[in-house]
């Protein structure tokens, strides 16, 4: 099962990189994903709705918490496809 849900989140980021910027909508939502150990940050969509957008957190979650990331905030945005899309880590 984590397999699938790693592979989705996979396929969903490799959607939207390729994805031309002019065809983003400010209708859009977005799942952004803060985790402080490690210390990253996950952007997914676009979702058609904050509804939809909610759902599909849950799933983000399960996968970090099995990877054993702590301290966990979502945040849902509506708007155009964020300018910078990164998953960092600090020192």
């Amino acid at each position: 099962m984590f397999e699938i849900s790693m592979l989705g989140m996979f396929f969903t980021a490799v959607w939207m990189l390729a994805q031309p910027a002019s065809s983003t909508r400010r209708d859009e939502w977005w799942v952004e994903v803060d985790t402080d150990s490690p210390k990253r940050t996950y952007c997914f969509g676009p979702y058609d709705s904050r509804q939809e957008a909610s759902d599909r957190s849950t799933g983000y979650i399960r996968d970090l918490e099995n990877k054993g990331a702590k301290k966990i905030t979502i945040n849902l945005k509506q708007g155009s496809q964020p300018t910078q899309l990164r998953a960092s880590e600090e020192s």
